[in-house]
């Protein structure tokens, strides 16, 4: 693994935290970027169309923390104009990357004409994307799929790189596919030699050993891990030392507590904070010793003090 620059940003280690929706906010981000591990980490993507309209809630989707650096944040819509409107407010919050979504096969999104919805209209996704680069200073970069039903985004990529995009992320399936079947590694490793711009590889990295398999056959810049850092959060750090980590369940529960102590710090209202708690901590359990019995106690919890009584007896077994 080699660093490398998207525009003037070093990237360093060449692995990102993928953009996940409802779980890459500020405080996941900041969480994955203390284990260590993660030379970029993505926000969840963010609508134009609400960051535009001054819409309060999705404004606070902006949070970051300068312990995060460097930081993407990733936007999506249909509306040039409101594309490149959005792109210039998330420069003036500070970051070091804007990025584009034009990969999420969620059928809401896509039918706003938004997501994986632009790569069946190459001239409007190089139009946001144009628009965009000539608003904005920092880096952009956009994550995409390998086309809506077939292989086909690799002409699109090309304009992208002549419009001055800094970097493409490719995640190995098409839109049809969603995540059924597997990534498509060898098309990504055909983009990757087609294009001078760096490549993110993105898709059925799900061990610390897949990382370096990418690496080693798609000749990408970078690899770009999402659902696998839910499983395991230390997965950066890990493909980093090139061990799988000791005492996994004692790392897990730990790293459940490091994550209900930020959220419990948060300011938002304990109804966020328990289904924050739900999701992450309940995917943090997954696949370790006692997991089933705290994610059965998270169906059950009405404040976060009941989540640190389910910390606490899952580490009262394990001394046991």
């Amino acid at each position: 693994m080699k660093p490398f620059s998207i525009g003037d940003v070093r990237i360093d280690p060449p692995l990102a935290l993928a953009p996940m929706a409802e779980v890459t906010d500020t405080y996941y981000r900041s969480l994955i970027k203390e284990l260590g591990g993660a030379g970029l980490v993505v926000s969840e993507f963010i609508s134009a169309e609400g960051l535009t309209r001054d819409n309060a809630r999705t404004k606070q989707m902006l949070a970051y923390s300068e312990a995060e650096r460097p930081v993407a944040i990733q936007i999506y819509g249909g509306d040039p104009d409101r594309m490149d409107d959005a792109a210039a407010i998330v420069e003036a919050e500070g970051v070091d990357i804007v990025d584009v979504n034009m990969g999420c096969p969620v059928r809401k999104v896509v039918n706003s004409g938004a997501g994986s919805a632009l790569l069946k209209d190459f001239d409007r996704a190089a139009s946001v994307v144009e628009k965009i680069r000539k608003r904005v200073k920092i880096p952009l970069t956009v994550k995409v799929r390998k086309g809506w039903e077939s292989d086909d985004v690799l002409p699109l990529l090309k304009r992208f790189e002549e419009i001055g995009v800094a970097a493409i992320a490719i995640h190995g399936r098409t839109r049809n596919e969603a995540y059924s079947g597997a990534s498509d590694w060898d098309y990504i490793a055909h983009v990757k030699s087609e294009l001078r711009i760096p490549v993110w590889g993105n898709g059925d990295v799900k061990v610390a050993a897949d990382a370096k398999r990418m690496f080693d056959q798609t000749g990408v810049d970078g690899v770009m891990i999402g659902r696998a850092a839910l499983h395991n959060p230390f997965i950066f750090r890990d493909i980093v030392s090139g061990t799988d980590g000791a005492d996994e369940v004692e790392r897990r529960i730990d790293v459940m507590q490091r994550y209900l102590d930020k959220i419990d710090g948060a300011p938002q209202p304990d109804k966020w904070k328990l289904h924050k708690a739900r999701t992450v901590i309940g995917w943090f359990s997954k696949g370790i010793a006692h997991g089933k019995d705290i994610r059965s106690g998270l169906a059950e919890i009405t404040s976060v003090a009941d989540v640190q009584r389910l910390l606490d007896n899952a580490r009262q077994r394990l001394a046991a």
